[in-house]
Protein backbone atom coordinates (compact mmCIF):
# COMPACT_ATOMS: atom_id res chain seq x y z
CA UNK A 1 0.00 0.00 0.00
CA UNK A 2 1.05 3.38 -1.03
CA UNK A 3 1.68 6.23 1.47
CA UNK A 4 1.46 9.72 0.83
CA UNK A 5 2.85 12.26 2.80
CA UNK A 6 0.77 13.61 5.74
CA UNK A 7 0.87 17.97 6.73
CA UNK A 8 -0.52 17.81 10.07
CA UNK A 9 -1.61 21.56 10.77
CA UNK A 10 -2.61 22.44 14.68
CA UNK A 11 -6.02 23.66 15.76
CA UNK A 12 -6.70 26.81 17.63
CA UNK A 13 -7.36 26.30 21.07
CA UNK A 14 -11.09 27.80 20.63
CA UNK A 15 -11.96 24.23 18.65
CA UNK A 16 -9.46 21.43 20.82
CA UNK A 17 -11.60 21.29 23.34
CA UNK A 18 -14.58 20.28 21.32
CA UNK A 19 -13.08 17.89 18.70
CA UNK A 20 -11.10 14.57 19.83
CA UNK A 21 -7.74 15.19 17.49
CA UNK A 22 -6.06 18.89 17.93
CA UNK A 23 -4.68 18.57 14.54
CA UNK A 24 -6.32 18.65 10.62
CA UNK A 25 -4.45 16.06 9.25
CA UNK A 26 -3.83 17.49 5.20
CA UNK A 27 -3.22 14.31 2.95
CA UNK A 28 -4.05 13.39 -0.98
CA UNK A 29 -6.99 11.28 0.27
CA UNK A 30 -8.48 14.00 2.01
CA UNK A 31 -7.67 17.06 -0.49
CA UNK A 32 -8.56 14.80 -3.66
CA UNK A 33 -12.44 15.42 -3.36
CA UNK A 34 -11.88 19.21 -2.20
CA UNK A 35 -10.20 19.40 -5.65
CA UNK A 36 -12.78 17.51 -7.24
CA UNK A 37 -15.08 20.13 -6.13
CA UNK A 38 -13.37 22.98 -7.22
CA UNK A 39 -12.42 22.25 -10.50
CA UNK A 40 -16.50 21.10 -10.92
CA UNK A 41 -17.53 24.19 -9.55
CA UNK A 42 -15.05 26.42 -11.98
CA UNK A 43 -16.01 23.99 -15.20
CA UNK A 44 -19.16 24.42 -14.53
CA UNK A 45 -19.23 28.14 -13.44
CA UNK A 46 -17.07 28.74 -17.37
CA UNK A 47 -19.67 26.15 -19.25
CA UNK A 48 -22.80 27.37 -18.08
CA UNK A 49 -23.09 31.03 -16.79
CA UNK A 50 -24.25 31.99 -14.03
CA UNK A 51 -27.88 32.67 -13.19
CA UNK A 52 -29.28 31.41 -16.17
CA UNK A 53 -31.54 28.74 -16.56
CA UNK A 54 -30.55 25.81 -18.37
CA UNK A 55 -31.88 22.16 -18.07
CA UNK A 56 -28.83 20.82 -16.12
CA UNK A 57 -28.99 23.18 -13.70
CA UNK A 58 -30.87 20.48 -11.06
CA UNK A 59 -28.02 18.29 -12.19
CA UNK A 60 -25.09 20.76 -11.72
CA UNK A 61 -26.81 21.52 -7.94
CA UNK A 62 -26.95 17.65 -7.22
CA UNK A 63 -23.14 17.19 -8.33
CA UNK A 64 -22.07 20.27 -6.68
CA UNK A 65 -23.73 19.58 -3.32
CA UNK A 66 -22.61 15.59 -3.10
CA UNK A 67 -19.26 17.14 -3.68
CA UNK A 68 -19.24 19.68 -0.73
CA UNK A 69 -20.91 17.25 1.34
CA UNK A 70 -17.58 14.39 0.29
CA UNK A 71 -15.24 17.40 0.73
CA UNK A 72 -16.41 19.04 4.28
CA UNK A 73 -16.36 14.68 5.28
CA UNK A 74 -13.23 14.31 3.95
CA UNK A 75 -11.03 17.26 4.93
CA UNK A 76 -12.19 17.44 8.52
CA UNK A 77 -12.99 13.60 9.08
CA UNK A 78 -16.49 14.59 11.12
CA UNK A 79 -19.44 12.22 11.57
CA UNK A 80 -21.61 11.85 8.27
CA UNK A 81 -24.25 13.82 9.79
CA UNK A 82 -22.31 16.69 10.92
CA UNK A 83 -21.15 16.94 7.10
CA UNK A 84 -24.31 16.61 5.86
CA UNK A 85 -25.73 19.13 8.03
CA UNK A 86 -23.07 21.44 7.47
CA UNK A 87 -23.62 21.02 3.77
CA UNK A 88 -26.80 21.17 3.59
CA UNK A 89 -27.00 24.69 5.56
CA UNK A 90 -24.48 26.01 2.82
CA UNK A 91 -27.41 25.77 0.36
CA UNK A 92 -30.12 26.88 2.23
CA UNK A 93 -27.52 30.29 2.99
CA UNK A 94 -26.51 30.49 -0.56
CA UNK A 95 -30.61 30.05 -1.70
CA UNK A 96 -31.04 33.05 1.17
CA UNK A 97 -28.19 34.94 -0.06
CA UNK A 98 -29.62 34.42 -3.76
CA UNK A 99 -32.38 36.00 -2.83
CA UNK A 100 -31.39 39.18 -1.61
CA UNK A 101 -29.27 40.03 -4.51
CA UNK A 102 -30.39 41.63 -7.64
CA UNK A 103 -31.16 39.31 -10.28
CA UNK A 104 -30.88 36.34 -8.99
CA UNK A 105 -33.96 34.49 -7.68
CA UNK A 106 -34.50 32.20 -4.48
CA UNK A 107 -35.14 28.00 -5.55
CA UNK A 108 -37.20 25.91 -3.39
CA UNK A 109 -36.52 23.30 -6.11
CA UNK A 110 -32.63 24.36 -6.35
CA UNK A 111 -32.92 23.77 -2.18
CA UNK A 112 -34.05 20.25 -3.18
CA UNK A 113 -31.54 19.43 -5.64
CA UNK A 114 -28.81 20.48 -2.72
CA UNK A 115 -30.84 18.56 -0.72
CA UNK A 116 -30.46 15.04 -3.37
CA UNK A 117 -27.00 16.04 -3.35
CA UNK A 118 -26.22 15.66 0.23
CA UNK A 119 -28.92 12.63 0.53
CA UNK A 120 -26.80 10.59 -1.67
CA UNK A 121 -23.33 11.05 -0.48
CA UNK A 122 -24.89 10.04 2.93
CA UNK A 123 -26.67 6.94 1.70
CA UNK A 124 -23.12 5.92 -0.46
CA UNK A 125 -21.01 6.34 2.26
CA UNK A 126 -23.62 4.63 4.54
CA UNK A 127 -23.91 1.61 2.39
CA UNK A 128 -19.61 1.63 1.83
CA UNK A 129 -19.72 1.51 5.24
CA UNK A 130 -22.22 -1.39 6.18
CA UNK A 131 -20.73 -3.66 3.00
CA UNK A 132 -17.32 -3.24 4.86
CA UNK A 133 -18.90 -3.92 8.37
CA UNK A 134 -20.94 -6.71 6.88
CA UNK A 135 -17.60 -8.19 4.98
CA UNK A 136 -15.94 -8.15 8.17
CA UNK A 137 -18.65 -10.08 10.39
CA UNK A 138 -19.22 -12.56 7.29
CA UNK A 139 -15.16 -13.28 7.62
CA UNK A 140 -15.57 -15.23 10.16
CA UNK A 141 -17.80 -18.04 9.46
CA UNK A 142 -16.97 -20.52 7.12
CA UNK A 143 -19.34 -21.79 4.69
CA UNK A 144 -20.02 -25.26 3.89
CA UNK A 145 -21.33 -26.14 0.47
CA UNK A 146 -22.01 -29.56 0.86
CA UNK A 147 -24.00 -28.97 3.76
CA UNK A 148 -26.63 -26.64 1.72
CA UNK A 149 -26.14 -29.34 -1.22
CA UNK A 150 -23.73 -27.45 -3.46
CA UNK A 151 -20.75 -28.76 -5.08
CA UNK A 152 -18.01 -27.21 -7.53
CA UNK A 153 -18.16 -26.76 -11.01
CA UNK A 154 -16.38 -29.94 -12.98
CA UNK A 155 -15.66 -27.58 -16.25
CA UNK A 156 -14.31 -24.32 -16.28
CA UNK A 157 -16.70 -21.79 -18.10
CA UNK A 158 -13.80 -20.09 -20.51
CA UNK A 159 -11.22 -22.69 -21.01
CA UNK A 160 -13.48 -25.73 -21.15
CA UNK A 161 -10.77 -27.92 -19.19
CA UNK A 162 -11.94 -30.32 -16.06
CA UNK A 163 -11.14 -29.52 -12.52
CA UNK A 164 -9.97 -32.02 -9.77
CA UNK A 165 -13.68 -30.40 -8.17
CA UNK A 166 -11.86 -28.59 -5.31
CA UNK A 167 -12.75 -25.23 -6.44
CA UNK A 168 -9.31 -23.79 -6.69
CA UNK A 169 -6.71 -22.98 -9.74
CA UNK A 170 -4.71 -26.19 -10.32
CA UNK A 171 -0.91 -26.00 -9.67
CA UNK A 172 0.25 -26.50 -13.64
Amino acid sequence: MVKFPVIRFKLPAVLQDRVDRHYLDISLSRVLPLAALLTFGILAGLVFNTGVGHPYDKVIHIGFYALLTLSIHALFCCRLRISAVAAFGLGLAGELAQGLVPHHEMSLADTVANGIGVALVVALIALIRSEVRQAVADDAEDLDFGEMGLRPVQVRYLSGEVSDGSGFPSEK
